[in-house]
């Protein structure tokens, strides 16, 4: 690699492009040399308006990828795209921070696993909540067994997004968004599944699972509400609802156990309330123990320096391709779970 910056193409420059740039500069570890976009005047637009003089442009992305002033990429376009031009960027020696979810199907995700494994390259994904301090310490209690013996543990993503501004607000949005094809679900695959990924990353693998999932508010072919039961391998129960339906807008992921729990969620008054109405301290065996809440949800920036880090470190990035997998398959079993009218067990076999 020439320099010590590492030099990155932004692959796709809609709304998430600007804070994966953001990140990369407030780095100090790496540069933008080049924009893609297949609507070419994104890309020109962005670079103008983040000051990015020096950056190439283009409007096929292979030719960013040919480009040998690219080390890296991020791959900021619709989801069906990300296994093909992940692939290619394989291919091509580039190093690969795509944006959740890894892929539509499970055959897409390996294969973007398997690419770049052959090739050498990273592969990380964007799950940036797993970097906030409160979740990792969670996450390290859990194991720790703090919590004692594992019950119950929810991801509950109340969102609400406008039909018309959102899923039809210009031919970008109408040519991807809310179709299976392209984005590969609705609000489990695109909103939810940021903290399916904490559940599961936290409470463990899924034994089985059953789900249904509706369309209620928006003019589309996918789901905007959908409700899961799960069993983890542990023996815990768990809970998952995802919807863009709902106002006011809250989510949280919930972890409990015999000995502590613990709400990591967005809204301090919703889980200012809860603890009220519960009380905050209870005791066991003569030591207080705290119903603990925090707010960690975070921006790009610690998801950023990671992937660069694992660059110059070479050192594998903190959410590879297959630890991104894990949520995916989550989310598709929930669909076929819908489908079947059934019990689904992981692993999933397609």
């Amino acid at each position: 690699m020439d320099g010590k910056k590492v030099r990155v193409g932004i692959i796709g420059c809609g709304g998430i492009a600007s804070s994966h740039v953001s990140g990369y500069l407030k780095s100090g570890m790496a540069e933008i040399t080049a924009l893609s976009d297949s609507r070419v005047e994104r890309a020109k637009a962005l670079a103008e308006r983040l000051s990015l003089n020096q950056a190439s442009v283009y409007e096929n992305y292979e030719d960013l990828l040919k480009d040998r002033s690219v080390d890296a990429v991020s791959i900021c376009t619709p989801h069906h795209l990300h296994a093909e031009i992940t692939v290619k960027a394989a291919e091509y020696f580039k190093h690969v921070l795509c944006e959740k979810p890894v892929a539509i199907s499970l055959k897409q995700a390996d294969e973007m696993i398997s690419a770049c494994r052959k090739n050498g390259v990273k592969l990380a994904i964007v799950f940036q909540n797993r970097f906030s301090k409160d979740v990792q310490r969670v996450k390290r209690e859990f194991e720790n067994g703090a919590f004692g013996i594992p019950i119950y543990g929810e991801a509950v993503v109340k969102w609400y997004r406008e039909d018309k501004t959102y899923y039809h607000a210009d031919e970008v949005a109408e040519s991807w968004r809310g179709k299976w094809a392209t984005e590969g679900g609705g609000a489990l695959i695109n909103q939810t599944i940021h903290l399916v990924d904490l559940l599961q990353w936290i409470m463990g693998p899924v034994e089985y699972l059953y789900g249904i999932y509706d369309t209620r508010m928006h003019s589309i072919e996918t789901e905007d509400i959908a409700v899961s039961i799960l069993r983890f391998k542990s023996g815990a129960i768990g809970y998952i609802l995802g919807s863009v339906d709902i106002r006011p807008q809250e989510d949280w992921v919930a972890i409990y156990g015999s000995k502590k729990s613990v709400v990591i969620g967005s809204d301090k008054n919703v889980e200012k309330e809860w603890m009220e109405e519960s009380g905050t301290i209870f005791k066991k065996g003569g030591v207080e123990e705290r119903m603990e809440t925090v707010t960690p949800f975070l921006g790009h920036d610690e998801t950023v320096r990671d992937f660069i880090e694992s660059i110059l470190g070479d050192r594998p990035p903190a959410v590879p391709g297959e630890e991104a997998r894990k949520s995916l398959e989550i989310v598709l079993a929930i669909y076929r779970a819908h489908r079947t009218g059934s019990k689904v067990t992981l692993p999933l076999v397609e």
